[in-house]
């Protein structure tokens, strides 16, 4: 397996350790090797290099083969060895700062014959070629399996450093890049946070602006409507006149309670009763005020809604009875509310003067915004001499009954 890497702080440490060895051994070829009849300094000082050099092809930095340096080691090692050993009649062990590399470079690919041939085959063989010329026992041999297998250990120790630190560094980056993304999360939520807590004031002052504006525009149509009747009243029959003006301080009254309880985001005191009752009663309360007649019906088997949904047919009846009278000059209004079993809707139709080009305002904007808020639809037609057409539908389940 080869690696393209730059060396780590424990491999520059194996490298002088190793290369320090090899310089001692030179040191020692140069002092002694004169003092021995069998040896050749400059075989000895060759075999050295040759055994330093090799190996070093295939481990250094920013190049490492883990399965060609322990077979280039136990090629030139041994030999090296054995020579050195026979030579000076004693045991030479030169291989156990290779050993620590091996084992340092061992791994799962190559344990299965690196571990053995540097652990026992050649210990062995070092003992069978050796034993004879220097009178070697059993004790000799396990002395050098031993002393292969400590710095075989070593060289395993170390990479299991290496190893465990690398593991954390990697780990560290890995937690350090998931605190940023975090970090850059939690800001992009906060800002979406932001933006959701804007979009809520904005789209709760644009909901007070209908409710006001339904709520104010109704209410006052009608008081204009009555005030104006009183007006001709009051010289005619005053006690009429004054009749008329008592109803109208309690329509001004409900209308200041309906907009006190859209300011403090109350539902109607009526919340409770069907939709079909509340429209009658809206119904009938502007047909009293402003003389117009209204016809209400209800078509289909009335069941339970959402209350989001009765306050926006309801606000959708306000609206259309206030612009009927207020821009139409409408007599009569038609009122239908419809129950089918996907929703239901209300139809508003009135014989006001009606026109070509219908402006669509604040209110009809609002209704608009209002029943496209929960899936509905909405559409108003007019026609010059034949008054306008409010068409309203929200969807609704019908809920089993039990």
């Amino acid at each position: 397996m080869i690696q393209r890497r730059p060396w780590h702080g424990v491999e520059w440490s194996l490298f002088i350790v190793l290369t320090g060895s090899v310089l001692l051994g030179l040191l020692y070829a140069l002092l002694h090797m004169n003092e021995n009849e069998h040896g050749n300094i400059f075989l000895t000082i060759l075999a050295l290099l040759v055994s330093y050099g090799i190996p070093f092809l295939f481990w250094r930095p920013t190049y490492i083969n883990t399965t060609m340096y322990p077979i280039s080691v136990l090629l030139t090692g041994i030999p090296l060895q054995i020579y050195l050993s026979w030579m000076q009649e004693d045991a030479y062990l030169t291989i156990n700062c290779p050993l620590m590399v091996i084992g340092f470079l061992t791994d799962r690919k190559n344990a299965w014959w690196a571990a053995p041939i540097s652990l026992v085959a050649m210990p062995v063989a070092y003992f069978l070629v050796l034993h004879r010329d220097m009178d070697m026992g059993v004790s000799e041999l396990f002395s050098i399996i031993l002393n292969a297998v400590l710095f075989f250990a070593i060289g395993l120790s170390l990479q299991r450093v290496v190893t465990s630190n690398e593991k954390t560094e990697k780990l560290l980056a890995e937690n350090q890049r998931q605190y940023y993304l975090i970090h850059e999360q939690n800001n992009a939520l906060e800002q979406y946070a932001n933006q959701i807590e804007q979009l809520t004031l904005l789209e709760e002052r644009n909901r007070m602006a209908r409710e006001l504006h339904d709520t104010v525009g109704h209410t006052f149509t009608s008081v204009i409507m009555g005030m104006d009747a009183v007006s001709y009243l009051i010289e005619a029959a005053p006690d009429k006149a004054k009749e008329k003006l008592d109803v109208l301080r309690g329509v001004t009254r409900n209308g200041l309670e309906e907009v006190r309880r859209s300011i403090h985001q109350m539902v109607p005191k009526e919340g409770d009763m069907l939709l079909s009752q509340q429209l009658t009663r809206l119904a009938n309360e502007f047909a009293l005020h402003t003389g117009t007649q209204i016809r209400f019906t209800t078509v289909g088997e009335e069941f339970e809604i959402p209350k989001q949904t009765k306050l926006s047919l309801i606000r959708c009846l306000q609206e259309s009875l206030t612009n009927a009278k207020r821009h139409g000059r409408a007599t009569t209004v038609e009122i239908k509310l419809n129950y089918v079993d996907d929703g239901v809707g209300i139809r508003i139709e009135d014989d006001g003067v009606g026109t070509e080009q219908l402006k669509v305002g604040f209110g009809i904007n609002a209704m608009q915004e209002r029943i496209f808020a929960l899936q509905g639809t909405l559409q108003v037609s007019s026609t010059v001499g034949q008054g306008t057409v409010v068409e309203c539908f929200i969807p609704a389940k019908r809920l089993p009954s039990f």
